[in-house]
């Protein structure tokens, strides 16, 4: 558990591939200088043109003017950077700065800049062991590399433009949810689905019998990752049943029971395989955790809607991804916690929260801060709606039961005949959709 953690921590840090390319510029610069040091110098004149290859004075003015314009450049990126980071910390929200610093852009761009910087220095440095006078390969290559850190630095700028716009990053934030969706579809292809819960019928005559046993955690931190394919893998081998007592994006501390588990017969088997498996971290990660996603979401919103922005836009933008992320929620069967194996055994039972209390979560605050705005109330029942059209009969129920909660919190002294007229309208739509006509007229 400790091993898979720090890995994990390495890979999605911010100078992980900065390092990567700074030892690829190393490699680089001892190969193109032995290159260079183990050509003929008369086969050099004859075999390439004389524009390629430079004296030993040019090649070090060329590094020099290099590695000095790659420092400036790499300085202007940094600073574009904490200019940025500023702005997602004072309009948005201190949860979407991983958005950013997770990009792969970002960082392989700040990779390129150290790396080739790394590279001259060291070329500079290197070519001094020998008194050759006459050099092709690292003229050729520092040039290419100042060209391509050029073309990076560019489209840096442009990226820097695109993910400053607010649209872009909630764009952003819902395709990840959208993407945690679509994995947990494809983890569940193999589910068996069924009228009645296997857990309260025959599983649970056939395990009440056995002694539960736990494990703990032993960190203290988020829960961000569980690998339910290994999970699985391990049950069958070791003929055993997990119930998870947390879900992911829960708080855990050193000894917090994970998940119970019963095993049929009395074979041993070693329990930390299972916790190689589960990861907790001190920050919760959008890798699982779907509500996470709508946490950001739900924070950008009440940002736009507080009277410091005003930007009521802004948050029926997010409101609109609210629905649509909330939409597929509702298609995925989420709730439906069991997992099974090839042979159709029940082997895992997840936590799984209840979809009314993911919908409570999503807009309760919006409401509450968005009660005197309209368009932002409106919103909100188009969002409902978009959920209702694709989702089951309980659901649509506990749509409709979240939309009258919105309606007691509606302050209507701050409303006039209009704005009553467009609520109802609104309502009307979602009654149509969620089968509740008789009680359109709540306003």
């Amino acid at each position: 558990m400790y091993l898979k953690n720090s890995l994990h921590k390495v890979h999605q840090s911010f100078w992980y591939l900065p390092a990567f390319y700074s030892v690829i510029a190393v490699l680089l610069a001892y190969l193109s200088v032995e290159v260079d040091f183990w050509m003929d110098l008369r086969q050099l004149h004859m075999r390439f043109p004389g524009f390629m290859i430079t004296d030993r004075n040019t090649t070090q003015l060329i590094l020099s003017a290099l590695a000095t314009s790659i420092l400036t450049m790499t300085a202007i990126t940094f600073s574009s950077i904490m200019v940025l980071l500023s702005t997602y910390l004072a309009q948005y929200s201190p949860r979407t700065l991983d958005n950013f610093l997770s990009d792969m852009v970002t960082r392989r761009v700040l990779g390129i800049f150290i790396g080739s910087f790394l590279y001259f220095v060291l070329v500079l440095l290197w070519m001094n062991i020998s008194d050759q006078q006459s050099f092709l390969v690292i003229p050729s290559l520092s040039v290419f590399l100042s060209a391509l850190c050029l073309g990076f630095f560019v489209y840096f700028i442009h990226h820097v433009g695109t993910w400053i716009q607010v649209n872009n990053l909630i764009q952003d934030i819902t395709d990840n949810c959208i993407s945690i969706l679509s994995s947990h579809k494809d983890d569940r292809s193999d589910l068996v689905s069924s009228t009645s819960s296997p857990w309260s019928s025959w599983e649970n005559e056939e395990y009440k019998t056995k002694e539960c046993r736990t494990a703990s955690s032993e960190f203290s931190g988020y829960l961000q990752f569980i690998d339910l394919d290994k999970m699985v893998e391990l049950a069958t081998r070791d003929d055993i049943l997990i119930r998870f007592e947390k879900n992911i994006g829960d708080y855990v501390d050193e000894g917090t029971i994970l998940f119970s588990y019963w095993s049929l017969d009395d074979r041993s088997f070693n329990i930390e395989d299972y916790l190689q498996n589960i990861r907790v971290g001190t920050q919760r990660t959008t890798e699982q955790d779907i509500e996470y996603g709508i946490q950001k979401l739900t924070e950008i919103a009440l940002r736009a809607i507080s009277p410091a922005v005003n930007d009521p836009y802004t948050a029926i933008t997010c409101i609109q991804r609210l629905g649509k992320i909330l939409s597929r929620l509702a298609q995925t069967s989420l709730e439906e916690p069991y997992i099974y194996d090839s042979e159709k055994n029940l082997r895992v039972i997840l936590n799984t929260g209840e979809f009314s209390q993911v919908l409570y979560k999503s807009f309760y605050q919006i409401r509450h801060y968005g009660k005197q705005d309209v368009s932002v109330i409106g919103a909100i029942f188009e969002a409902l709606t978009l959920i209702a059209e694709k989702s089951a009969v309980p659901m649509k129920d506990s749509i409709w039961e979240f939309a009258k909660a919105i309606v007691e919190g509606i302050d209507r002294s701050a409303l006039i005949h209009l704005d009553f007229k467009y609520l109802n309208y609104k309502l009307d739509v979602l009654a149509r959709h969620t089968g509740h006509q008789k009680e359109k007229q709540l306003l």
